[in-house]
């Protein structure tokens, strides 16, 4: 058995214990923060009403509402873990839970104030103005707090617990499973190496564990993290027997194959539990989810876009000849086949077996076809395939009949792309795989991006990647 401290390139031995002494601080000040954000919201919300109504009075004219949504807010924030330490850096959970505890805050307001028979001393202008500038004042809150806790001076007093590392074999601290320890509030004090050597008997062993608790006991330590790879499976359960006399939390730290099944959904059976190797299609309430998403968004993009789908249709049209709106047949959720529409781009029309796919300087582009595939103007149409359900703003992008038949037999995972509409956008396409990909490692890497995406939907994500496509189309390229 080894132990292991570490300098100023790795993990650091701190002696002191400034950041248990420090962190309460750090969250009365964020707390008292959004409860202060809340406040304000509310008292201009009021105010603009007022003023943008002309209302001399408005029927809501005291801070309860505010005061209420500000107590249900914090108090519901702090039980979900929103100001632990090591969460104040993860802008995108902390943006997650905000919205959903600030709908929760507000729910609560309203059925008080039903059961309480005072809706009528509410301003349903003022609560609506409230609600939106809560929610911005609160994401914006979050944001700056961020910018301030990435200093380095801060970060070292985000150190909330003091843990013991340990391991069966040296591990490699540049590697994102460990670099980001300190990172999310873990101080390393220790790191010890045991050795699992099969011929080593019970005594020795046991002198080992005896060792790392008498020196974490020493170091007075919060608890401990263990290190362990899949093939090392089965010394976690020995291991776990010793440990049993600290009272401390033992975590396990595992590697990506552990990690992944662990992540997954668990559904108790007979008294144990099944694993999720593969997820169902989206339930009910998640279809409703992207159902509603794509209509909105599709409707309002084809009220907003009307005028260039207009002049983009007349350019085709008097560019060459052939039809405006290019038909092609793909493969939709369950392989069911569809007509996908697109503005034509090129002098040919295939729609066959045998397709091309289109490259840099292509010939077949027409002028304008390559100015609408380089913005994707040309991919406007499909608008109209979302909203007739054939198609969804977001999920893996539909290749031609020819294209599927021929990776189908060649990348295994292929047809799991099928598990889910294909998408006017997706996530390989936010990632850099956009456009033609001429060898079997772009497609495998394309492909392997989908399934992620359609293992790991949520409607946040599909929201995050609308945004990024409109700052991938700006620098990404496609023929």
């Amino acid at each position: 058995m080894s132990a292991t401290t570490y300098g100023s390139d790795g993990l650091r031995v701190l002696a002191s214990n400034r950041g248990t002494s420090l962190q309460r601080p750090f969250q009365l000040f964020i707390i008292a923060g959004d409860f202060l954000v809340i406040l304000l919201s509310y008292v201009a919300a009021s105010a603009l009403y007022r003023e943008f109504m002309n209302s001399p009075t408005d029927p809501d004219n005291s801070l309860g509402a505010g005061l209420i949504v500000g107590i249900v807010f914090v108090m519901a924030a702090y039980f979900q873990g929103v100001y632990d330490n090591h969460r104040l850096l993860s802008t995108l959970w902390q943006s997650r839970k905000v919205v959903v505890i600030w709908l929760f805050a507000l729910t609560t307001l309203a059925v008080a104030a039903f059961l309480l028979k005072s809706t009528a001393n509410l301003s349903r202008g003022t609560i609506i103005t409230f609600t939106l500038l809560g929610a911005g004042g609160l994401l914006t809150h979050r944001v700056i707090w961020r910018y301030c806790l990435s200093s380095a001076f801060a970060k070292e007093r985000l150190i909330d617990r003091k843990v013991i590392l340990l391991s069966l074999r040296a591990l490699d601290f540049t590697s994102n499973r460990f670099k980001d320890l300190r990172k999310h509030g873990f101080d390393v004090v220790r790191h010890f190496v045991l050795n699992p050597a099969q011929d080593q008997d019970d005594a020795a062993w046991n002198r080992q564990i005896t060792d790392v608790i008498r020196q974490s006991r020493a170091a007075d330590v919060d608890e401990y993290l263990v290190a362990i790879d899949w093939n090392e499976l089965p010394m976690l359960q020995k291991l776990s027997q010793h440990l049993r006399v600290v009272p401390q939390p033992i975590r396990l730290l595992p590697d990506f194959p552990i990690a992944d099944l662990v992540s997954r959904p668990f559904l108790p059976v007979s008294g144990t539990v099944a694993i999720e190797i593969q997820r169902p299609p989206l339930s009910v309430f998640e279809r409703v989810q992207k159902r509603c998403l794509d209509i909105g968004l599709a409707s309002f993009a084809l009220l907003m876009l009307a005028p260039l789908i207009i002049t983009a249709a007349i350019l085709v049209k008097l560019d060459s000849a052939g039809p405006v709106i290019f038909r092609q047949s793909r493969r939709g959720f369950n392989g069911k086949p569809f007509e996908i529409w697109k503005f034509r781009s090129m002098r040919v029309t295939e729609n066959g077996n045998k397709i091309t796919q289109a490259k840099k300087q292509d010939s077949r582009v027409t002028r304008v076809g390559r100015f609408l595939r380089k913005t994707s103007i040309d991919e406007l149409p499909q608008l109209w395939n979302v909203l007739r359900g054939e198609m969804s703003l977001v999920g893996p992008r539909p290749h031609a009949l020819a294209h599927d038949n021929y990776y189908d037999q060649l990348i295994s995972k292929y047809v799991y792309r099928h598990h889910m509409k294909p998408g006017l956008t997706g996530w390989a396409q936010v990632n850099g795989f956009r456009g033609e990909t001429p060898t079997i490692d772009l497609m495998e890497k394309r492909v392997e991006y989908d399934v992620w995406y359609v293992s790991n939907w949520s409607i946040w994500l599909d929201i995050r990647i609308i945004f990024r496509t409109a700052a991938a189309l700006m620098y990404q390229e496609a023929y």
